[in-house]
């Protein structure tokens, strides 16, 4: 499960951010929030969780359980958010395979497009009454 701090690094990375000033103004937050969040002291709200996730995306629940887990005091808790945080992780790279693969599947060979394109008959219907 990822950290707070990599999500952070991930945003920084993706928005080629130079600082953790530059973060906090991407999320709405301020520099000293960015701060605590690198340390551990504060998690971010379910709404930074959410631009994370925006500026990264990916799905909102993944960022906002892995941060829930970070904050739970109990093992209970945290194998509750873990679930949910391995879900939407799940979810995500299952819609990634299926869309690869449905994009495959669509994309004919450039003889079977030749083929298709010699062979395609063109209807036009009206519904106008004459």
């Amino acid at each position: 499960m990822k950290s707070t701090e990599q999500y952070l690094g991930e945003v920084k990375d993706r928005l080629e951010l130079p600082s953790d000033y530059a973060i906090a103004k991407a999320l709405g937050v301020t520099r000293a929030a960015v701060s605590r969040y690198r340390m551990g002291h504060s998690m971010p709200d379910d709404l930074v969780c959410a631009r994370i996730a925006s500026i990264l995306d990916i799905e909102p629940m993944e960022v906002i359980a892995a941060t829930n887990y970070q904050r739970s005091k109990t093992d209970e808790a945290r194998s509750l958010w873990e679930t949910i945080w391995g879900k939407a992780a799940g979810a995500i790279a299952l819609s990634l395979i299926a869309c690869a693969v449905g994009s495959l599947a669509v994309v004919p060979s450039p003889s079977r497009a030749a083929e298709q394109a010699r062979s395609a008959t063109l209807y036009l219907m009206s519904n106008a009454l004459y």
